[in-house]
Order: C-alpha cells, then structure tokens, then sequence
C-alpha cells in the first residue's frame, strides 16, 4: 500500500514542472498570436486612411484647380462683371471678389450688395482688414476658413492691376463626392464617419454600434483641417479571419511536446516570431503597396480629367498634363511589374530565355531608357562599356530588368548625390555606383531581403516597396550570376553584378 501511494505522488511531481512550463509557453504563443492580429488590423486601418485621404485630397485639389484656372482668366480684367460671371459660370465657386490697396474691398460693395454677398462680406471681414499681407505674390495663395463649425476654402492671386482677386469656394459641389469616396474606402470590412471637433458627424457610412467607441480614429487636418475619421471595424482582417479553430488545435499539440522538450519549445517559440515579423512585413507591402498603385491612379486620373473637360486652355498645359500622366504611367507600370515578378519567384513559376548576347548592348539600352527619369532627378548619368565585345549566356529582359530596378533604386536614396555611373568592363561585370549616402556594412546583405528599408529616416522621405533589390539579386542567382553591394571608394553605393565572366 505503502509503494502505491508514493507512485502517484512521483507522477505528479514530475508532472508539475512540465505542466508549469507548457502554461508559461502557452502563454507566450497566445500573446504572439493576439499580436498578430493587433499588427494586422492596425495595417489593415491604414490602408482605408490612405485611400480616404488620397480620395479626399483629389477632390479637393480638383475644385482648387478649377477655381485657380477661372481665376487667372479673370485676373487679367477684373471688372465687376467678370468677376460676378465667375460665380455663375464655375460650380466650384460660390462668391468672388476684389480688393484694391488702401480702398479695401470694391467688388461686392455693401450697398447694393446680394445678402449671400454680405454675409460674405462679413465672414471675410478680418481678411480683407488684414490687408492681404501676402498680395505681392503673383502666384495663388489657398487659406482655410472657419465660422462657427462650417469650414471653408479661400484663395486669392495678385491681378494684373496690382489688385488683389479671389474666390470662396462652394463647399457644397465637392462635399457631395465624399460619400462615395467612405464608401469605396470601407468596402465591406468597415464603418467610417467623418466627424468635426465637437464629435458630431458629417458624413457616414453606415450605421455606427450603439455604445461602442470606434476601432481608430484619424486626423483629417491635413486635406479637411479639424475633422477626423471614426471607424469601426465589421469583420475580422483577412490574415487573421478564421485561424481561431486551426491555431487551437495546433497549440494543444505543440504543447504537447513542449512538456516532453525544452528544445522543442524555443524551436516553436522562435518560429512563432519569425512568422510573426513575416505577417508584419506582409501586411505593411500591402499598405505601401495601396497607397503606392492609388498616387499615381489618382494623379492620371485628375489630369485626364482635366484633358477631357477642356480646362487645358493652351498647349503648354495640355503638355504638361500629358507629362504628368506619361510619367505616372510609366511609375506605374514599373510598380506593377516588380509585385508581378515578385509573385513568379516567390513560386518558383520565374522562366529564364538563355542566350548568348553582348552584355554591353543590353546594359547601355536599359541604362538610356532610364535617362530621362535620371535627369529629372537631378543626376549625371554616365554610361561606360568596354571597347571589348563582352558575350554571356543570360536573358535579356531579365539583365535589362536588373539594370533599371538598380538604377531606380540609386534615383529614390541617392539624388543628392548628383551622380549615377553604369559600366560594363571586359570580364562581364556590370557596376552601377552613386555618390549617395551610402548603405552602412551592416546592411548590405539585408538590402536584397524582400519588404527590407534600411533606414527609415531616409525611406520615410522615398516610396517604395521593398522589392526593387530583392527581386535583382533572385533574377541574377536564377541566371547562374551573382549581385552584391560595397561601400564605394570617396563615398556612396556601389552594385556589381557578375556573371562568372564573358565568353
């Protein structure tokens, strides 16, 4: 009797110290996985606050652009009739006006002025006091304005006559796009409810929950000053949406074998965080990668706009608005093909065209198709082959592709370095060097990892996605090449991409 009371007793006690540790594991793996799901919904409200602001800020600009045109039309005779044409003319504008030095305001006059005309007289009346202390400047000047909680546009140029002409903009004409902008924003995951300072809402998209704060709220102030966005989240984000079930039944069988295994336990534990940071990386591509695709959308979009509107009155702006789109479009396109070319390697579905070709061609090609883009950054592109012809066996659209991910890289974090030089010497190596600030020792292998910035400071001021590098040196090591970065000699990057010689 007395062996069989001690047996339990031992079972236990050898149990106590797994069973301690599996609850302390536990533990750890459901705060990762509730961190998980912070990271992702937190990423997942950022991508609607990017597009709410993109969407916003489009439909701002474009009421101040059209405003801006009307009244540089009118600044060159601003008589009263002009100028009250402008109100009738433009749904943009509600009231417009002119102000002369030392006369103060001549168009409205408060005798025989409309009512809708005092009042604007009256809203204005510290502006118009004030003197327009900025008058001098030819180019147009945008103020926010508020009365009570209404919130208003001015903006005002200087006229041909040394007056002073503006106009107020009619709220009401682009106020009536912001719900289907929320709307478009939500989609089907979130409520959203634009507020003013007091709390009280503007415009929603649906029903909010009774007694329940929202999920986040954003600052508006830097489209719509003192107004901000509530949302409410409906479901869960998709990268955590029903891995409850799934997750639970993995942890009881992890921790299983974490009671038999101290080994076994941190193997998990640091998988757990290596996922962890994964999901993270993954999620913040997906918010770069959604506001990267909705800037340049947003700007073809409005110049496009513009174009078939007729608001180009002359030739130099339709040029200028077919600039923009061209360029866009082309940032567009390189976006576009990076993410493309990462989901092929990623499955390994990446096809190589081997060939035997003169890599000076193909090098010198790429380089000159980036030229333009170059000097529009303010960078010396310089382009050096060897006299000697250089032959290797690798795919030319791929080499090609290398060459411009490298020299888009050099254009977004070495500018202020003035310089890009592309040389090909005879044993095949193809170098593209800058004078930028350089990548520290230390980064210059996590450079080439997918989602990788090495500094932020610098990167907050570049977008981008994180690909650009990573997919280089895979292109290369999927031709049988390699692709490194050193420190170049009197300062900057410098990116060799070798071949294993030429033939």
């Amino acid at each position: 009797m007395k062996r069989c009371f001690h047996i339990p007793v031992a079972l236990v006690l050898l149990a106590m110290p797994a069973i301690v540790f599996v609850g302390v594991v536990s533990d750890w793996i459901v705060g990762d996985i509730e961190q998980l799901a912070k990271v992702a919904e937190r990423a997942d409200a950022r991508v609607v606050e990017n597009n709410v602001l993109s969407g916003l800020s489009a439909c701002v600009e474009r009421a101040k652009h059209a405003a801006e045109t009307a009244v540089a039309s009118a600044a060159a005779n601003p008589t009263d009739a002009v100028l009250a044409e402008l109100s009738r003319r433009e749904p943009y504008i509600r009231n417009s006006f002119r102000w002369v030095p030392g006369r103060g305001a001549v168009f409205p006059q408060e005798r025989g002025a409309t009512q809708e005309e005092r009042r604007f007289l009256a809203r204005y009346v510290t502006l118009f006091d004030e003197g327009f202390k900025d008058a001098a400047r030819s180019f147009f000047t945008w103020k926010s304005w508020f009365e009570g909680d209404r919130l208003s546009f001015v903006g005002w140029c200087k006229a041909a006559d040394g007056s002073v002409v503006g106009v107020e903009l009619e709220t009401v004409a682009f106020l009536a796009e912001f719900p289907s902008i929320l709307a478009e924003a939500a989609g089907d995951g979130f409520i959203l409810e634009v507020r003013d300072d007091a709390g009280g809402a503007l415009f929603k998209t649906g029903e909010t929950p009774e007694k329940k704060k929202p999920d986040a709220v954003f600052e508006l102030s830097s489209v719509l000053p003192h107004r901000s966005l509530a949302l409410w989240r409906t479901r869960p984000p998709a990268t955590v949406e029903g891995v409850g079930a799934p997750l639970a039944a993995a942890a009881a069988v992890v921790l299983l074998l974490l009671s038999l295994s101290v080994a076994g336990a941190l193997i998990l534990v640091l998988d757990a965080r290596r996922e962890r940071r994964e999901s993270e990386k993954k999620t913040s591509f997906v918010s770069n990668v959604s506001h990267e695709l909705k800037t340049p959308l947003t700007s073809i979009r409005l110049c496009a706009e513009m174009l078939s509107e007729g608001r180009a009155k002359d030739d130099a702006a339709k040029d200028r608005y077919l600039g923009v789109i061209t360029k866009e479009s082309e940032r567009l396109t390189r976006l576009v093909d990076n993410v493309l070319d990462f989901g092929r390697l990623e499955q390994n579905r990446r096809k190589y065209d081997l060939a035997d070709v003169d890599l000076r061609d193909v090098v010198r090609e790429a380089a000159e198709s980036q030229r333009s883009r170059v000097e529009a950054a303010g960078m010396e592109l310089s382009v050096a082959v060897t006299s000697e012809q250089v032959v290797c066996r690798v795919d030319r659209d791929a080499v090609s592709q290398i060459v411009v991910n490298l020299v888009d890289n050099a254009v977004k974090y070495a500018a202020e370095g003035k310089r890009l030089d592309v040389r090909v010497d005879s044993q095949g190596t193809v170098t593209v060097a800058d004078r930028g600030p350089g990548v520290p020792k230390r980064d210059r292998e996590r450079v080439f990892e997918r989602f990788y910035r090495c500094d932020d400071s610098l990167a907050a001021k570049a977008s981008g996605s994180g690909l650009g590098l990573s997919i280089a040196r895979r292109l290369a090591e999927g031709m049988g090449g390699s692709l490194v970065c050193c420190e170049r000699e009197g300062g900057g990057a410098e990116f060799k991409l070798e071949f294993g010689g030429a033939r």
